[in-house]
């Protein structure tokens, strides 16, 4: 299963889990994953967990900006929409998050092989 990790100092201090096909990102208190500052749109973001068409039992993240005010920035570089990849750094507004991917370990090197 995916997660995001909310990122303090580079310090994990609560993680989501991205258990559901699409989780909103936002300040709205019916927002997945509610975020209380100013810097967040009231949606700011969706996140679609959709089955990967050629790898059995993988699935493939993306992000999507919701036209927020202050954008998704996607390992510092800003976004409207984006695959998301094990230790990726995602920013909403002034908060930093790590994205974790269990299922995907091993994935490029899979891929890789299939190319060879």
């Amino acid at each position: 299963m995916a997660h995001l990790a909310l990122l303090i100092d580079d310090v994990v201090v609560q993680v989501f889990p991205l258990d559901k096909s699409s989780v909103t990102i936002g300040r709205l208190p019916k927002c997945d994953i509610c975020i209380d500052d100013e810097s967040v749109s009231s949606i700011h973001a969706l996140i679609k967990i959709t089955p990967n068409e050629l790898l059995d039992g993988h699935d493939d993240v993306v992000i999507y900006d919701m036209q927020s005010t202050n954008g998704v920035v996607v390992n510092d570089r800003k976004v409207e929409r984006c695959q998301l990849h094990p230790n990726d750094v995602v920013a909403i507004g002034w908060n930093r998050f790590k994205f974790f991917d269990e299922q995907s370990q091993g994935r490029e090197t899979t891929v890789l092989m299939m190319l060879d």
